[in-house]
């Protein structure tokens, strides 16, 4: 069975959440993280304002991510994600980052720095910039006032002033390779991930909308499992359908919503509602109002002391409402089982019928 009857799917966001998404995915799927340029806090903000590079920590994550599962693999995404506890200049930095804005700096720019970097270590992916533009996130409060910079939106403690909504600091055009990956893709996935400061930012560079509406591709957006008190408070699985379409859309909606039904454990509830994080209400019959096809639901969650998405589940749901392989379907249908222990579930199988 040949390598290219592997699908191709696009994933974008920011870095934690789409790394979820990666790391069942890449085992199956040929697969490409476009990724925010916005960070401006911590390390990645750090090197942002100090040597004027576009930010790599989002860029970083998905990388190590995508590195092949073996001993030696894992030995680098260690390394690259060890963060420095002391030493001025060097404290809070991760080896990654600092590795990230040398080969920028080495190869000429953002976009060879990253593509060397992943060729080095033989990821299995593409991870592409949304844009090569220098460019701020602001937010608008319903007070009227701005926040600039991702990080001041993200950190913020005043909960009771709710976004409005966000602009960039000035125009950025999309990075070319991005609208070729998302017209040649046969699955285009939107999150999950921080929704103003992570996932809507890309939606604001420009190109980058068009190409969402011009692909034939299926679109599927993950919604969160819990609200963010400095972005989404009060918000319902409808609430972030609604925005994903007001970015990009312009009337037009997405195929498909990923949303989930599964309580979370109880312990790890009160443990996120301390920080004023809730779990988001699946509205199911509202959702599918917003959506062009239908509204996915499941038990989806994952972790007992950090919540995250179960990327196994996931992944099998993403890859049953990809474009079915054109041809060579039986073959299809037995490689996948084979590459993907997951595709042995119910949700997995769909994917598998589709290609009969």
């Amino acid at each position: 069975m040949s390598e290219n009857i592997k699908p191709k799917i696009v994933i974008i966001g920011g870095g934690s959440g789409v790394s979820t998404v990666l790391s069942e995915l890449k085992k199956v799927a040929d697969v490409t993280a476009v990724v925010s340029m916005m960070d401006s806090g911590g390390s990645s903000g750090r090197l942002r304002d100090e040597h004027g590079i576009l930010p790599p920590g989002d860029v970083l994550k998905c990388i190590s991510e995508l590195l092949p599962d073996d001993e030696y693999s894992q030995k680098w995404r260690d390394l690259l994600n060890y963060r420095f506890h002391k030493g001025e200049g060097l404290k809070g930095h991760s080896l990654g980052n600092l590795i990230l804005a040398s080969a920028y700096d080495w190869e000429g720019g953002a976009s060879f720095g990253i593509e060397a970097i992943s060729q080095l270590l033989k990821i299995q992916g593409r991870v592409l910039p949304v844009t090569l533009n220098d460019v701020n996130l602001i937010a608008k409060l319903n007070d009227g006032s701005d926040l600039i910079g991702e990080s001041l939106i993200d950190l913020r403690s005043n909960f009771e002033l709710a976004i409005e909504y966000i602009y960039l600091s000035r125009r950025a055009q999309v990075y070319k390779p991005v609208v070729q990956a998302i017209l040649e893709a046969d699955h285009v996935i939107i999150g999950p991930g921080s929704l103003f400061t992570s996932i809507l930012p890309n939606f604001l560079v420009e190109g980058l909308p068009e190409a969402l509406r011009q692909t034939t591709a299926p679109k599927t957006y993950v919604v969160n499992l819990v609200t963010d008190p400095s972005e989404t408070n009060g918000y319902k699985a409808s609430d972030f359908i609604k925005k994903i379409e007001e970015y990009y859309c312009d009337g037009t909606r997405i195929d498909y919503a990923v949303v989930n039904v599964e309580a979370i454990d109880e312990r790890l509830s009160r443990l996120y509602a301390k920080e004023y994080k809730f779990p988001v209400e699946p509205d199911l019959e509202a959702c599918q109002k917003l959506v062009a096809k239908k509204v996915i639901s499941g038990n989806l969650v994952k972790g007992k002391t950090i919540l995250r998405h179960n990327s196994q589940r996931l992944a099998e749901i993403l890859l049953a409402y990809s474009k079915p392989l054109a041809e060579e379907h039986a073959d299809a249908k037995s490689y996948l089982q084979i590459k993907s222990s997951a595709l042995n579930s119910e949700l997995g199988n769909r994917y598998a019928q589709a290609c009969v």
